[in-house]
């Protein structure tokens, strides 16, 4: 399977995830301590890469049906429904702050700050 289409699907669950409760949206870099922002800038794109395809791998998250080592779509598509919003959005919320915090250290590294 093409690399970037397996990403659609997280893709699509962050989307619906941002657009349920905008309440649980409004700062979610509130809740991000120093020593999340240490661990987080620690690793290099490859390794978030490699991160976000095992989020993606995981079973819960209904992405992958695992033959051998290849991870292929299950059926013709995901279901995104209510309660797989709700059981995924903690990981989307960590995701989407994470990305946050990198970019931030690439864009600091790549202006000098």
């Amino acid at each position: 399977m093409n690399p970037f289409l397996r990403c659609l699907p997280l893709a699509a669950l962050t989307l619906a995830s941002l657009c349920g409760d905008a309440r649980a949206w409004s700062d979610p870099g509130q809740s991000i301590t120093p020593e999340m922002k240490t661990r987080w800038t620690a690793s290099e794109p490859r390794d978030w890469a490699n991160e976000s395809f095992a989020i993606a791998e995981a079973v819960k998250t209904g992405y992958c049906a695992m033959l051998g080592d290849s991870c292929n779509m299950p059926g013709s598509s995901v279901t995104i429904s209510l309660e797989y919003l709700e059981a995924n959005q903690p990981v989307v919320k960590e995701q989407l702050q994470k990305a946050g915090v990198r970019l931030a250290r690439v864009l600091d590294t790549a202006f000098g700050n």
